[in-house]
C-alpha cells in the first residue's frame, strides 16, 4: 500500500502545477530484456516508470501483462493503454503511441 500511495503522489505531485500529458511505463526487473525501447523518441509527454514487482496488489491486479504502458491525460485521467500480452513484449509502433498523445493535446 505504501508504494501505490508513494507512486500516486509522486506521479500528482510532479504534475499538479503542470497540464502535461503523463505516460507511466511498467515493467518488471525479471523482463528486463523486453523493455520498450522507443520511449525516449515520445516527444511532448511527461515519462514515469515504475516496477512492476515493487507495486501493491490491487495496482498488479489492474495490469495483465508486461510491460505495459498507461497513458493520462492533462487531467490525469487514463486514456489508453498498452500491454505485452503472451510474448511480454509490447509491438506498438511508437507512431501510434505519439498519435495518441497528439489526440489528447487536441481535445
Amino acid at each position: 500500500m505504501k508504494n501505490i500511495l508513494i507512486l500516486i503522489t509522486f506521479l500528482f505531485s510532479i504534475n499538479s502545477f503542470s497540464q502535461e500529458v503523463t505516460l507511466l511505463y511498467v515493467n518488471s526487473a525479471w523482463n528486463k530484456s523486453n523493455r520498450y525501447k522507443h520511449l525516449k523518441s515520445l516527444n511532448n509527454v511527461k515519462i514515469l516508470e515504475a516496477n512492476y514487482d515493487d507495486q501493491p496488489v490491487k495496482f498488479k491486479n489492474q495490469i495483465k501483462s508486461v510491460p505495459a504502458i498507461i497513458l493520462f491525460d492533462k487531467n490525469k485521467k487514463p486514456k489508453r493503454i498498452w500491454q505485452g500480452g503472451l510474448s511480454m513484449k509490447l509491438i506498438v509502433d511508437p507512431k501510434e503511441i505519439q498519435q495518441a498523445i497528439k489526440n489528447i493535446y487536441n481535445q
